[in-house]
């Protein structure tokens, strides 16, 4: 009989997991303070008021109380003790459902999600699963850029990121490190489909959507152009602003013309090369 009972005892309980109650987040006149209320609009866990909150997302929700961020159980309990200055939900920002950013020492003035400070990923029962980076970029594509310095962004005309004392690196949407931070800047504030500009050790190269290199950082300027976008690391990167030189016929949309040594060499999007040697 042992066995059965085991088998019945599992399925009870998977069930009572699945069954999470359907819980709402409310604000009292369109602010704060926030509460939870069940189905039927009626206030639950004691009637608790948080300073801010949102919504359950599967069994967490985010709430900030006494200035600090943290997330609550279905039950209304600690689940993630409140200890951070800001955090998202999980499954937010391209991220794995099981993994949630955390940030301390958020700067007021600017939106959190873009605040060069303190930040990490954790798992559902709060556990840091990275180190506290100076920066974490939303997922884009399948990778999310991260920079492991600690002083403000050296940025050019909020084209290309850096930090002053840290080089980017990629992980995955579950947190896990896929690229080394060894780039010291990227282009991540302009939409590129599926490859990032990015420069290691002074030389420009390009990556795919995995953060693995289809074109060598070993070329001294980069540009590419589609529709408005247009991207010249020279142009960006140069005290005098000289943009990159073009090339007989001029510059073709979607293609990527890495210039080196004064010779230009040309890519697709995909890494492929179209022309020089």
């Amino acid at each position: 009989m042992r066995p059965y009972i085991l088998l019945i005892s599992l399925a009870l309980s998977s069930c009572a997991a699945s069954q999470c109650p359907q819980l709402y987040m409310n604000r009292t006149r369109g602010s704060a303070p926030c509460y939870f209320t069940d189905e039927y609009g009626h206030a639950v866990f004691g009637n608790a008021r948080y300073e801010d909150a949102r919504q359950f997302i599967g069994d967490r929700a985010a709430v900030r109380l006494n200035g600090k961020w943290g997330f609550i159980d279905p039950s209304g309990a600690t689940a993630v003790p409140l200890q951070y200055d800001w955090c998202g939900s999980f499954g937010e920002y391209g991220f794995d459902k099981s993994v949630a950013m955390v940030k301390n020492e958020v700067d007021k003035f600017k939106v959190p999600i873009l605040s060069d400070c303190p930040t990490a990923l954790i798992d559902r029962k709060g556990n840091r699963i990275t180190p506290f980076y100076g920066f974490i970029f939303p997922v884009r594509d399948k990778v999310a850029f991260v920079n492991d310095g600690r002083t403000d962004f050296a940025d050019t005309r909020l084209q290309n990121l850096g930090f002053a004392d840290g080089k980017w690196g990629c992980v995955d949407p579950k947190g896990r490190l896929v690229v080394p931070c060894v780039y010291e800047l990227a282009y991540l504030l302009i939409a590129t489909p599926g490859f990032t500009i990015v420069r290691r050790d002074g030389k420009w190269g390009v990556l795919n959507d995995r953060g693995r290199p289809i074109v060598p950082c070993v070329y001294d300027a980069v540009y590419y152009k589609e529709g408005h976008t247009v991207i010249d690391t020279q142009a960006d990167t140069s005290e005098a602003g000289k943009s990159v030189a073009a090339p007989n016929g001029g510059f073709r949309e979607k293609l990527l013309y890495m210039q080196k040594e004064g010779e230009t060499e040309i890519f697709t999007e995909k890494g492929r090369r179209v022309r020089g040697q």
